[in-house]
């Protein structure tokens, strides 16, 4: 889907009711929204009453005509991956874009932490220097309560105990330490305060999504009235039809749940309908109908998307419809990779340039020490098998072992001796460039934790990724010297 909407593919276009080419600052100023800025502005005073000036600046912007430009993720042991931070910046990139553009616009990280999925958030993955990778797995807790409910510190010492006996104290360490979590928070709660302590010369606002219920509780009704199962069907058939992935599933009901310390219960319509009159502030939307709600009380006028939530977003195109709110314009996330010296060093001894590097490179080939040599013994051994099979008796089946054994010992000594050269050239394995930019074959951002990045390199990280997201196209990817 990301590439489709890229190329400028008309379906893509349609599904997503823009164009990739849309200028940000046009669709900014044209964007119409109806919400209640007031009620607004009191829940998001007091989700920044830890963010700073310049958030609570950004909250007054929203308070008066000011747009805002969000990008979101679900909280996870470590913070989340580092596109967590990316995302981020990138709000913060085209806020101030917009900015200088003559339109008053606000970066909010809008955080999902209603969400219930222990499998994908109770790890964090550190990057070895070796370019394996450390897994770093944390009990959260039993039961089906969302991670709204999780709490932070625990998961946190574990993850900042492996950071520190992997790579010892980092740029950034005693900055992560001293904005560690409070023993009552939890995981949502924490990676709000982070983002904006990270982001605080930038204004962003970090809101957990769960306190915006009140600004979209009345809507609620009209989403299990008028929820458009025949139109989203028809559409998930067009796209599948078209060779895209079912994003979403099924959307016969809008995915609605009790969400509640005792667990996260999904309910049919009929249920939905009796917990909005008893109490409308637990019900909780899945994401089919999230994005929807997310724009009844939001103005966002543009949305930072992965490829994963640009593809099911190409769905929703008839849920926006129902509820009759506007679309915000898709900004698809830009992808980094961090490059520090060590490994810019190791990439010049190979003889590559980093920005060439892929998931599959293979390394340059380079003279074997003795290869003349290894190549008369390898010959050597050639002719023994053949003159073994003329032997009498059980001597070919030993020729043929004794072959077999000698072989073995001709590769680990070729291999050895390329081990010595390697290492006398100064060239680590050449794995550990790869699994360094693409662990698991995976773009970087998408696998190592933001806590890692924030140890290794600092808080002035957030800055560096709002300059480097600033001047690369959405979508693009951009190699960051750290």
């Amino acid at each position: 889907m990301l590439a489709a909407f890229r190329s400028g593919d008309a379906r893509a276009t349609r599904w997503l009711g823009a164009e990739a080419t849309t200028d940000a600052s046009a669709f900014a100023r044209g964007f119409a929204w109806r919400g209640d800025r007031a009620a607004l502005a009191a829940i998001l005073d007091q989700a920044v009453a830890d963010g700073g000036r310049q958030a609570r600046v950004a909250v007054a912007r929203l308070r008066g005509d000011g747009v805002a430009i969000v990008a979101g993720q679900q909280p996870a042991v470590g913070g989340g991956p580092l596109y967590t931070l990316v995302k981020a910046a990138q709000a913060v990139a085209t806020a101030r874009a917009l900015a200088a553009a003559g339109v008053g616009a606000s970066a909010v990280f809008w955080c999902a932490s209603e969400d219930h999925d222990l499998g994908e958030a109770d790890h964090a993955d550190l990057i070895r220097r070796d370019g394996r990778i450390d897994r770093v797995r944390v009990d959260l807790g039993d039961g089906r309560a969302s991670l709204r409910f999780r709490a932070a510190a625990p998961a946190f010492a574990a993850v900042v105990a492996r950071l520190h006996a992997d790579h010892g104290d980092g740029l950034g360490s005693a900055w992560l330490r001293a904005h560690a979590p409070r023993a009552d928070e939890r995981l949502g709660g924490w990676l709000c305060r982070l983002l904006m302590e990270a982001f605080a010369a930038h204004g962003l606002i970090a809101v957990e999504a769960h306190r915006l219920r009140p600004l979209w509780a009345t809507r609620l009704a009209r989403a299990i009235d008028a929820w458009p199962a025949r139109e989203l069907a028809e559409l998930r058939r067009e796209i599948t039809a078209a060779g895209h992935a079912d994003a979403l599933g099924a959307l016969d009901d809008p995915p609605l749940f009790r969400d509640a310390p005792d667990g996260r219960e999904p309910l049919d319509p009929g249920a939905a309908r009796a917990l909005l009159v008893s109490d409308p502030l637990a019900l909780s939307p899945g994401a089919a109908l999230r994005p929807a709600l997310q724009q009844v009380a939001l103005p966002a006028a543009c949305a930072v998307l992965g490829p994963g939530e640009l593809a099911y977003h190409a769905v929703l195109g008839p849920v926006y419809a129902a509820l009759d709110v506007p679309r915000p314009l898709p900004l698809p996330r830009v992808s980094v990779a961090l490059v520090p010296g060590w490994l810019e060093r190791a990439a010049e001894a190979w003889g590559v340039a980093v920005d060439a590097l892929t998931a599959d490179a293979a390394p340059p080939s380079y003279p074997a020490p003795l290869a003349h040599e290894l190549e008369r013994i390898e010959a050597a051994l050639a002719d023994l098998a053949r003159a073994g099979g003329s032997l009498p008796g059980d001597l070919p089946r030993r020729a043929a072992a004794g072959h077999a054994r000698l072989t073995r010992e001709l590769e680990r000594l070729r291999a050895s001796l390329a081990r010595g050269e390697r290492r006398r050239a100064g060239r680590p394995p050449f794995g550990t460039l790869t699994g360094w930019l693409f662990p698991r074959g995976e773009p970087q951002d998408r696998v190592m934790s933001l806590c890692q990045a924030l140890w290794l390199y600092g808080p002035g990280l957030a800055d560096t990724l709002v300059e480097a997201v600033a001047i690369t196209a959405a979508g693009d990817r951009r190699l960051i010297r750290v």
